[in-house]
């Protein structure tokens, strides 16, 4: 599961004038490759089956990572102006795990990568988020686990934050003056004090 998350990730066409392919049609191309490469001879679509058949079930069992729940997204919400969610997830996908999180309450925006045919760290889907927010970037703060999805909001002007458990060389990949939460509790004060300053 891992190399296939690991593939997939860097699969994406990222690099500017690459042309856009849809994340499923992505996944489904290395799911068929590494069960090919494993004597499994399957198409890139037979593939595409079995990843849906997954992501099926994996819809159903999402929750919330530790240290976030409703009330965390109140509390996030009444110190913001605006939030958006920036994802590489292709627009069918991400309705469909919206009917299984309340996340639509406590956002103004949900911007996909398909949407905007560009995947992060490019502006464009940043550039979206912004535009739906009516938010300037440098009053404006993008929170992911991922140091290249900073690296693109920073280039904007945006502040970055990054969740999760940093690895040991995490900091070296961080955009300069980027924020480290390990824990998503210890975001609302940061969140306020930077209400404050901006």
């Amino acid at each position: 599961m891992r190399q296939w998350i690991s593939d997939a990730s860097r699969a994406m066409p990222r690099s500017p004038g690459q042309a856009f392919v849809r994340e499923f049609e992505v996944a489904s191309s290395v799911m068929g490759k590494l069960l090919r490469d494993r004597g499994i001879r399957l198409s890139d679509k037979e593939a595409g089956f079995i990843l849906r058949e997954g992501w099926d079930d994996f819809e159903t069992r999402v929750r919330f990572v530790s240290g976030v729940s409703e009330e965390w997204l109140k509390e996030v919400r009444s110190l913001s102006a605006g939030l958006a969610i920036v994802t590489d997830g292709d627009r069918e996908n991400v309705n469909r795990l919206l009917r299984h999180l309340p996340l639509g309450l406590y956002f103004d925006a949900i911007v996909t990568s398909e949407d905007v045919k560009s995947y992060k760290p490019n502006p464009p889907i940043y550039q979206a988020a912004l535009r739906s927010l009516k938010a300037p970037a440098d009053q404006s703060m993008f929170v992911s686990d991922s140091p290249q999805d900073l690296r693109g909001a920073s280039s904007l002007g945006m502040a970055t934050c990054l969740f999760g458990k940093p690895t040991i060389d995490a900091s070296r990949e961080l955009p300069e003056g980027a924020l480290q939460v390990a824990d998503p509790r210890q975001f609302p004060a940061i969140l306020r004090e930077f209400a404050e300053t901006h």
